[in-house]
């Protein structure tokens, strides 16, 4: 349950910050920034506003039931450690009542809100050549890049024309302290909470229409943007479309508009910047030993035990001095060491523990070489790490200096974090974990043709299942699960990031890379 409520707040981050504020009833004005050459293409109107693409950055808060800000996102060890207590006060042998106990526990002490940022720019983020991206990228300003360009531009003329881009840089004004206050969710019961300023920590309960209406009114004094947009949108279509005859006859209207798209995006300042804002997601996670934690949630659950806690031989006396120190030894006790429970579970959008990886490469094979263990073990380190993206391919061995995560062009359906597709995945996994960077495969055509072929039943960790057309696809061999299923490491396009799933991967080709 931990995992999945994290998964599917992270999901709804990675809408637009259009459909956010669609679904939270925000006005469209509110998102508004300038033509972005990376999303609009060439059709440059600077008159016309645009809907900024994507959130730039995405901050995460998690509050106390206290509204304290915490580190620890999780309460669900306070959870199970109140609920076995309680539990030995009454029929421990229940199974059934403790589960419905947690259960309701854990969704009556969780909440979230959304809050955007105002639309804010920064020192120019359009227009960088290849060299101003990667130096901007280790931290110099823009006035000094440009001052180096400057010192070199008669050499560099040349070659700063064909590599001037749209990328975004990480240059920016931080909005923090500016958010304006948006809905959230309750998980309770399905109703809209409301934070009614951004340094204000109680959420209360109120309807998705009561918190729409709250929002500010202001628009803009001039026609709608939406409309005013489309209109100069068709405009510049129809100018780039105006393309004779005998141009393209002979094929030079590609040419053309490739020259008009090239001086438009010259006619860019080095400064311009489309605008940008940030998400902030407040999770509230209430604790057992909070003012206003676990202990005083209501929990429908417990009603049926109140005949038998009026009797006079009843264990229970409510959470006495007894009951609250017990709960506290058990949430202080490491127990994995104590008991061998772990208290994390495989979720395709989580990041593993160090437990967990250590519970898998527990689960391979004495005799496996270091190799494939190695390969393995940087394989498990991404899961949750590392977004997918389409032709994502590694520049460097490991996890650090590939800028995972990094906010980049959106690929074909929509992503816009740097990270690896299902090749570039392994291919990065074999390189960062054996020194075998398979010959840079950038395809799963191309991984077909890496080392030996063998038979799916002949499969041990580390092996590759490839599937190189259609819907190709390329998954690592894992483990077989007493079930019989295969379970393997991947890039998971559907997750949006690496996941250990049990998978069918009935794919035509079997390759073992390493001995």
């Amino acid at each position: 349950m931990d995992s999945r409520y994290l998964a599917s707040i992270t999901d709804e981050a990675g809408e637009t910050p259009e459909k956010v504020a669609k679904s939270l009833g925000i006005k469209r004005s509110r998102i508004m920034g300038k033509y972005n050459p990376a999303i609009q293409g060439e059709n440059e109107n600077r008159s016309a506003s645009y809907p900024v693409a994507y959130f730039k950055n995405i901050h995460y808060r998690f509050l106390n039931g206290d509204g304290q800000e915490i580190e620890d996102s999780s309460n669900v060890k306070d959870i199970l450690a109140m609920a076995s207590v309680y539990s030995y006060k009454h029929n421990y042998l229940d199974i059934e009542h403790f589960k419905e106990i947690c259960q309701e526990l854990y969704l009556k002490s969780h909440s979230y809100s959304l809050s955007i940022s105002p639309v804010y720019y920064d020192d120019g983020c359009v227009n960088l050549s290849a060299k101003e991206e990667a130096e901007n990228a280790g931290g110099k300003s823009v006035e000094e890049i440009q001052k180096e360009e400057k010192q070199t531009e008669g050499m560099e003329e040349s070659k700063k024309d064909s590599t001037e881009s749209a990328s975004e840089t990480q240059i920016g004004k931080e909005a923090e302290g500016q958010e304006e206050k948006l809905s959230g969710k309750q998980i309770e019961d399905g109703n809209v909470a409301e934070k009614e300023k951004p340094e204000e920590t109680v959420l209360s309960n109120v309807s998705l229409e009561s918190s729409a209406s709250t929002e500010s009114t202001e628009e803009s004094s001039a026609s709608d943007p939406a409309e005013e947009a489309n209109k100069e949108r068709k405009e510049g279509e129809n100018d780039s479309a105006k393309v004779s005859p005998s141009e393209m006859e002979n094929g030079s209207a590609k040419k053309a508009k490739k020259t008009t798209e090239s001086s438009e995006k010259k006619s860019l300042p080095k400064n311009y910047c489309p605008g940008h804002v940030d998400l902030t997601i407040t999770i509230q996670v209430k604790k057992f030993g909070d003012q206003n934690g676990l202990k005083e949630i209501i929990l429908d659950s417990l009603k049926k035990d109140e005949p038998f806690d009026n009797m006079p031989s009843s264990r229970w006396k409510g959470w006495n001095e007894e009951c609250i120190n017990a709960v506290n030894q058990l949430i202080d006790t490491d127990w994995f060491n104590a008991y061998g429970l772990s208290l994390s579970t495989v979720e395709t959008k989580m990041p593993l523990s160090e437990e967990e990886i250590s519970r898998y490469m527990s689960m391979l094979p004495e005799n496996l070489s270091a190799e494939r263990k190695n390969v393995i073990y940087y394989a498990l380190s991404a899961v949750g790490k590392v977004p997918y993206y389409y032709g994502g391919k590694a520049a460097k061995q490991g996890l650090d200096g590939n800028q995972f995560g990094k906010t980049v062009g959106r690929d074909y359906k929509g992503r816009n974090k740097k990270g690896l597709d299902c090749s570039g995945f392994v291919q990065w996994a074999y390189w960062s974990g054996a020194e075998n960077p398979l010959d840079f495969a950038s395809s799963t055509k191309e991984l077909v043709g890496k080392g030996n072929k063998i038979k799916r039943s002949e499969l041990i960790p580390g092996d590759l299942v490839i599937q190189p057309s259609g819907e190709s696809h390329v998954v690592m061999f894992l483990a077989w699960t007493e079930e019989g299923q295969m379970l393997a490491i991947h890039e998971n396009s559907t997750a949006g990031t690496v996941s250990v799933d049990e998978v069918s991967a009935n794919y035509p080709y079997y390759r073992s890379i390493l001995p």
